[in-house]
């Protein structure tokens, strides 16, 4: 594997953890212990950088590293392969779908903050990220394909 498609591999990879992580701060009934208000509880925790040594803060501010550590991966993911000429067209062309859906993922994610972990608005944001993650595993299939 080539310098990207290990770097697109590791952004596979924090996605699905981000999407675990959050599955169980929903589940667990944490997606509130870091605080509703923005700007105050976003993106620290209660309205300081970081959370309480408690579970259910901890394991909310797991899951928006793990988020910012995603969007990030994805983004310069994609900016790399936008600057390959040898990059195919379909590669391209993925991971910028991939990113405009993170980064409506995110506006969702603070939505959810907001609307007090309405059901639909979570639901909506899991299968962003759960259809993100299939457009990123999508790039790497057509990337390995190509070489």
């Amino acid at each position: 594997m080539q310098g990207k498609q290990i770097l697109l591999f590791l952004t596979i990879a924090s996605i699905f953890m981000a999407i675990v992580v959050g599955a169980y701060v929903t589940v667990a009934g944490f997606g509130d212990k870091c605080g509703t208000e923005l700007p105050r509880d976003w993106p620290g925790c209660l309205g300081g950088a970081f959370p309480p040594l408690e579970l259910g803060p901890v394991a909310e501010y797991m899951h928006r590293i793990l988020a910012a550590l995603s969007t990030l991966l994805l983004f310069v993911t994609t900016a790399l392969y936008l600057r390959d000429p040898a990059a195919s067209t379909g590669v391209r062309r993925t991971l910028i779908a991939a990113s405009i859906l993170l980064f409506a993922q995110v506006l969702l994610g603070g939505a959810v903050i907001v609307g007090q972990e309405e059901a639909l608005l979570v639901a909506a944001h899991q299968g962003l990220a759960v259809f993100t993650f299939g457009l990123a595993v999508a790039a790497l299939s057509l990337q390995r394909r190509q070489t």
